[in-house]
């Protein structure tokens, strides 16, 4: 099983390549510079995600689009394009694009828009790391062995291994599982953190909990 969610990027833009390598870094990431090589990973390998590109050298990225979608109809796809108008973003989505970003972006959106596509593709992990999420018995086990939580501990640990290897914020974690606005609450998610790590500790000896300071938390599946 993948530690992070990987994405494929085709994009034909040096500069913008270099972009995408140090905002992704969440991420898997293999970089394309055309939709020839890109196929010719595509046929053996298939990513949680792909973003592409429209303007290419060899082919527009509608016709790759089409191809996706002949062999891969569920695989979220975000368009990221320098073509602003109307009517190129509801060709793209028409075509089977899940998102459309123009050009030029900001990172912020584009890993906002990534995280969703991820979560409404329902693509993200039920299990990493010899931990496996049972949502209807309300259990997370560690290779077979139940680890006792409370409903509050069982839905963020859930979240955290559903995303592994995304970093994910304290407001991002306290809205889905308390399910108000974080307004400051940083002891409250951190006590809930600090137990839950406890109980991970004793009965699988790992620390996957990972701290991103000023951010939130990461799940690392190692």
């Amino acid at each position: 099983m993948r530690e992070k969610p990987a994405l494929f990027i085709v994009e034909d833009d040096e500069g913008i390549r270099e972009l995408y390598e140090g905002a992704l870094s969440d991420y898997d990431i293999t970089l394309f510079e055309n939709g020839n090589d890109f196929f010719n990973v595509f046929k053996k390998e298939k990513p949680d995600l792909i973003i592409l590109d429209i303007m290419l050298p060899d082919m527009d990225g509608y016709s790759i689009l089409s191809q996706i979608r002949l062999s891969d109809e569920k695989v979220p796809v975000i368009i990221v394009s320098a073509k602003s108008d109307e009517l190129s973003s509801v060709k793209g989505l028409n075509k089977g694009a899940d998102d459309y970003i123009t050009k030029p972006f900001s990172i912020l959106e584009l890993n906002a828009r990534i995280k969703a596509n991820l979560r409404r593709s329902k693509i993200h992990t039920t299990s990493a790391g010899g931990f496996s999420v049972d949502n209807d018995k309300y259990e997370i086990t560690y290779m077979g062995k139940p680890i006792t939580l409370t409903l509050k501990e069982f839905n963020l640990f859930k979240m955290l291994i559903q995303n592994s290897g995304i970093t994910l914020t304290r407001e991002e974690l306290f809205s889905a599982v308390w399910g108000t606005d974080f307004a400051g609450e940083t002891r409250t998610l951190d006590i809930h953190i600090a137990s839950l790590r406890e109980k991970i500790k004793k009965i699988s000896n790992k620390d996957c909990i990972i701290t991103v300071r000023g951010i939130g938390y990461r799940f690392e599946n190692k």
